[in-house]
């Protein structure tokens, strides 16, 4: 072996991968590193045997196109077997080295730790896929240009977008027309270092899905600094439901199950609030007691679902009785009380009177049965029959009364009352 020969042996031997040289395609030689690599004992092992004993089965076609076109390519992928029989993960490069005999360089490098990472990578993003995929959040990623990055499939169904669609949409794609420009003032104001607070709480607002339709939806939003350029994270739930089942509740506590309408706690809210305004702009308004007459006959006879069906049809006619900023409320089983915010004299009060007795009048019909009710109805006006809720509320009821004791099927008010019948 010359000196220049020894020299390049020893320079190969500070190479950290496998080195070796191919002569008349045999190994001419391998360093330390390359013997270790493989499990050799020692690198007399290797000198004199074929490269392509080291490589598994399944890849020795490479070696089959021959080393002078492999020598045109980069690395390549390659599975080489120690002689435990382990297979490992390698990269083979192939260079021609200028010599009167036909010599061959192999470089290999053992790439297994980085294929074990890549592949643990690659599980962890399929799981996290995975797990983007069956949350029933909406999942966007927006870069700090406000454009969605990356979207999950919920997000998709939420907004009504087939998949991968929303990437590259600017989020105000996501609200609606009327709430983008204050997003973008919201949204440049926070990159310029104002409203440090916005991220992490949760907010309610408004989505738009891709047919127009708008719904309600929770928005929290966190933020990755990530060198100069930021990512937002943005989770979105569609509260459709909940806010229906407020909404359901909250009707529940103020209005009548059976019928529509409000309830007592409504109604004594409205009268606080149309007395107040009475107070102060020294008006008028009144308050009708309506009380069936002969509706217990018709749960008797025809049971309580007829029953039923009178009590829906007598608050529709009722609020067709009055005007939309008047009130229709029923009490108890049979009571229903009307409410007119504003009236300038107590003959209005009394026109609306006479026009709920007109309408009771007519007979209702329940499966061919003839149902036939009216209604004692007593009126108090504010400020002349009192001047509280409890004075005007109990003048009216006094008032219904009277009526029922006279005859049924009438209106009076408290004023008309003698002091000989209020003994």
């Amino acid at each position: 072996m010359t000196t220049t020969a020894m020299l390049d042996h020893e320079l190969l031997e500070l190479v950290s991968s496998l080195v070796c040289l191919l002569k008349d395609g045999k190994i001419d030689f391998v360093n330390h590193a390359g013997a270790r690599m493989l499990g050799l004992a020692g690198q007399a092992e290797a000198i004199g045997t074929q490269f392509e004993d080291f490589v598994v089965t399944d890849y020795r076609f490479l070696m089959e196109a021959g080393w002078e076109l492999l020598a045109e390519e980069e690395f390549l992928p390659l599975k080489l077997l120690r002689t435990d029989g382990n297979a490992f993960e390698a990269e083979l490069r192939v260079r021609r080295v200028p010599a009167p005999e036909e010599i061959f360089l192999l470089e290999v490098r053992d790439i297994s730790k980085f294929v074990k990472s890549a592949e643990a990578l690659r599980e962890r993003e399929e799981r996290l896929q995975g797990v983007l995929a069956s949350v029933a959040e909406g999942i966007v990623t927006i870069n700090d240009s406000g454009r969605i990055e990356s979207a999950n499939p919920a997000a998709d169904r939420m907004f009504g977008y087939a998949r991968g669609k929303l990437v590259g949409a600017d989020l105000v794609t996501l609200l609606p027309e009327a709430d983008r420009e204050r997003h973008h003032r919201f949204f440049d104001a926070y990159m310029a270092g104002l409203f440090p607070t916005l991220m992490g709480r949760q907010v309610e607002g408004l989505g738009q899905r891709a047919d127009g339709t708008s719904f309600p939806m929770e928005i929290s939003v966190s933020e990755l600094r990530h060198g100069r350029h930021r990512l937002f994270t943005a989770i979105l739930r569609d509260i459709s439901e909940r806010k229906e089942n407020e909404e359901r509740i909250r009707r529940l506590a103020h209005h009548d199950s059976l019928t529509g309408l409000p309830n007592r706690n409504l109604l004594n809210d409205r009268m606080r609030h149309a007395l107040a305004r009475a107070q102060r702009n020294k008006s008028r308004m009144a308050l009708l007691y309506v009380d069936l007459d002969k509706f217990k006959p018709i749960n008797d006879t025809l049971g309580h679902e007829a029953g039923d069906e009178v009590l829906r049809e007598v608050a529709e006619r009722l609020s067709q009785c009055v005007r939309s900023s008047d009130t229709v409320s029923r009490v108890g089983g049979d009571e229903f009380v009307v409410l007119l915010e504003t009236v300038a004299r107590p003959s209005e009060a009394a026109l609306v009177a006479r026009k709920i007795i007109g309408s009771l009048v007519k007979p209702i019909d329940y499966k061919g049965n003839i149902c036939q009710v009216g209604a004692s109805i007593g009126g108090a006006v504010y400020p002349d029959d009192g001047e509280s809720m409890d004075e005007i509320s109990k003048a009216a009821d006094i008032a219904m009364y009277r009526v029922k004791h006279a005859g049924r099927n009438d209106f009076r008010f408290y004023s008309e009352i003698t002091e000989s019948e209020l003994d």
